[in-house]
């Protein structure tokens, strides 16, 4: 680079001097060892602490939102002397600390856990869950360890905003798209490498937008783009949909014919296949609730479960010989959360939720355990043959061509806003 360059960088940037620019072009080339004039966006906190250091990720990653990246996920040359400039004269806050937006104020957000995000010049900006965001990244870190094409990229920071620049090139949003419906997208399509392209970026982002659409993911204002451009919220939203899938990809009656025992009086079965997988969750919660003796019921995932006693009392049913009621004699809420868990993770539950979120009553992270309690711990007695399960006997085996009504449903998913999970049962009731 010529020295009319350096003083056009040193001009734009009056924080640097000159021979601090061109020290920052020496580093810059060193790290970009495929020359193709970008640094990758994962890296760049790296990339500056060797030549600013003390700034954590998400310091470096709140001052990149005000740098304007021409290529999505890459960072130029320009735009890497232009982010030192503006951490060097310590105009850096993290995410956490922006606040005041839309009425939302410092404390509120401290309350609820949230982060508030937003781009310089934005009138507006979006809140996540910090509980949600690191609980879901800790799924991701168990759920693809060793993966053979991205593990090299894991374990991700959960305490961090990590993971929305990890999920720009579409690859891990694929990959946990497949592990919560097996075989949904062909990793064949997929363009993987350490670094790739705009376009290769766009081309995997399509297939994640329109995969998550096929298996039951509203989409909506969700484009490949906003994928690209590490949108938290839309990530973050996108990314417990497609866990919640995989969550409740096995409360289904064909894969747990005990399930039927969950009906209640006169009831149909019918009737009860109607029902959304949370309700039926609240459904197997109440039946061990009843069959433990005790005098309490949940009706929903926060406000029943926040004193953990149901849960404490479920554990106790489920797994009768690693977990006790003890915890029910502690006063303290966060310790007789704690002593829950420790039980949970006797029967290797210990997931999703911390006794903050217990505490506080998130229904999301709630949810997710109640789901990986009933996924790995049912404890339904089997069915008995008898001519009572006649009707579980003819919903069960009537069909023989499930295979194609899967594959006709997915297709009809594609539909602009409509998706189809039962085809019979949909055909049936038009």
């Amino acid at each position: 680079m010529s020295n009319l360059d350096v003083q056009r960088l040193a001009k734009r940037n009056p924080a640097l001097k000159p021979w601090d620019i061109e020290g920052i072009i020496q580093k810059f080339n060193s790290l970009d060892l495929d020359s193709n004039g970008g640094l990758d966006q994962r890296f760049i906190s790296k990339a500056v602490d060797s030549i600013e250091p003390g700034h954590s990720y998400d310091e470096v990653r709140a001052a990149l939102k005000n740098v304007e990246v021409s290529r999505p996920g890459i960072v130029e040359l320009d735009e890497f002397v232009e982010l030192i400039a503006s951490i060097k004269s310590g105009s850096t806050a993290s995410v956490k600390e922006k606040a005041g937006f839309e009425g939302i104020s410092s404390a509120k957000a401290f309350n609820r856990r949230t982060i508030i995000t937003s781009k310089q010049n934005e009138s507006s900006a979006h809140t996540i869950n910090e509980d949600e965001k690191e609980e879901f990244t800790n799924h991701i870190n168990l759920t693809l360890d060793g993966d053979a094409h991205i593990g090299y990229r894991l374990p991700i920071d959960p305490t961090t905003m990590q993971i929305f620049d990890e999920c720009r090139d579409g690859l891990i949003l694929s990959k946990l798209i497949n592990h919560s419906s097996p075989d949904t997208i062909d990793e064949r399509v997929l363009n993987r490498g350490k670094k790739l392209s705009p376009f290769q970026i766009t081309e995997n982002n399509n297939v994640v937008v329109n995969s998550a659409k096929a298996i039951g993911c509203s989409v909506v204002n969700i484009g490949s783009q906003d994928l690209a451009q590490g949108r938290e919220n839309l990530i973050l939203g996108l990314i417990w949909q497609i866990i919640k899938i995989g969550l409740f990809a096995n409360i289904d009656i064909k894969l747990h014919p005990e399930l039927y025992r969950l009906l209640e009086e006169d009831e149909t079965l019918e009737d009860f296949l109607k029902l959304p997988a949370d309700a039926i969750l609240l459904r197997w919660f109440n039946y061990h609730l009843k069959a433990a003796g005790w005098h309490r019921r949940v009706s929903n995932f926060s406000s029943d479960i926040k004193d953990s006693e149901n849960y404490i009392v479920l554990l106790s049913q489920i797994a009768p010989n690693q977990c006790d009621r003890q915890a029910l004699n502690v006063a303290d809420l966060s310790a007789r959360a704690e002593m829950m868990l420790e039980n949970a993770s006797r029967i290797e539950c210990r997931r999703y939720v911390s006794p903050k979120t217990i505490v506080n009553g998130n229904p999301k992270l709630n949810l997710a355990f109640v789901a990986l309690l009933f996924n790995t711990h049912p404890c339904l007695q089997a069915l008995e043959e008898d001519a009572d399960h006649a009707e579980l006997d003819d919903y069960l085996f009537r069909d023989q061509y499930d295979r194609e009504s899967r594959a006709f449903g997915l297709w009809t998913s594609k539909m602009e806003g409509f998706f189809c999970r039962h085809l019979r049962r949909y055909t049936q009731t038009q």
